[in-house]
């Protein structure tokens, strides 16, 4: 649909050329050459990426990837910002490299890109200064396990065991601060525009020497900016596994 979008205002404009060049050429030329500059600019910094994108994640193939760096390129369309990532990308084979790309996100989903957060993308092994986020690609931890491809029952199902596991360390567990050293969203959100994410943590105790654990859980979307790299949460942990812990306050 894009595409045929494109035709079709390519062509209605070269129409309109046409008939302002015949019926008066000086304006007309001059018509002319501002449609060309202003379409080329639209199709150079909107479209052509889009369409790069689309073909990259009917083509590609998958990959980790971090976001290092994120910048709003002053672009909006039908109310969606327009941003660039700069991300690390993870291939299957071969090093890590970085790469920009540009997409269209819903103004709700701003505050899901981070630096730090981990996504799946889609690239072109023969070209590493293509990559798309790919939505559809599911998720991946840091230990390798993948949950790619899962369906609707299968992510429920996830889901529910990590909230009964983490229900079970709230009952028994020990509250503790905890600084955020790693925020990482999976691209699934629950009950909403709420972040299913994973953090890494510097857990520090009263009752022991601090340590490092992961915590996995659903946080609410207006919450998402207190637990970036560096801010303080407060957490439980088993006493008796200081490997599991979840997230007390959201």
């Amino acid at each position: 649909m894009g595409k045929v979008g494109l035709i079709i205002g390519l062509l209605g404009g070269l129409a309109g050329i046409a008939v302002a060049v015949i019926t008066a050429p000086v304006m007309g030329s001059i018509f002319a050459l501002i449609f060309i500059a202003v379409f080329g600019g639209v199709y150079w910094s909107i479209f052509r990426p889009m369409m790069m994108q689309n073909k990259l994640l009917e083509a590609g193939i998958s990959a980790r990837a971090v976001i290092k760096e994120l910048h709003d390129t002053g672009v909006t369309v039908n109310n969606a910002p327009q941003i660039k990532l700069l991300l690390e990308v993870f291939p299957p084979t071969g090093l890590p490299y970085l790469v920009e790309t540009k997409m269209l996100i819903s103004r709700l989903q701003t505050s899901s890109f981070q630096p730090g957060m981990e996504l799946m993308v889609k690239i072109d092994p023969n070209d590493k200064d293509k990559a798309a986020v790919d939505f559809a690609g599911g998720v991946s931890y840091g230990s390798g396990a993948s949950y790619a491809g899962m369906n609707q029952k299968e992510a429920e199902a996830m889901l529910q065991k990590m909230n009964d596991e983490n229900m079970q360390i709230t009952a028994i567990g020990e509250s503790s601060r905890a600084i955020v050293t790693n925020y990482t969203w999976f691209g699934v959100n629950v009950n909403g525009n709420n972040p299913f994410v994973s953090l890494d943590l510097e857990v520090i105790p009263e009752s022991r020497r601090p340590f490092k654990a992961q915590a996995k859980g659903v946080i609410a979307e207006h919450s998402v900016s207190k637990f970036q790299a560096g801010e303080e949460i407060y957490v439980k942990f088993d006493p008796n596994d200081t490997s599991k812990v979840t997230i007390e306050h959201s």
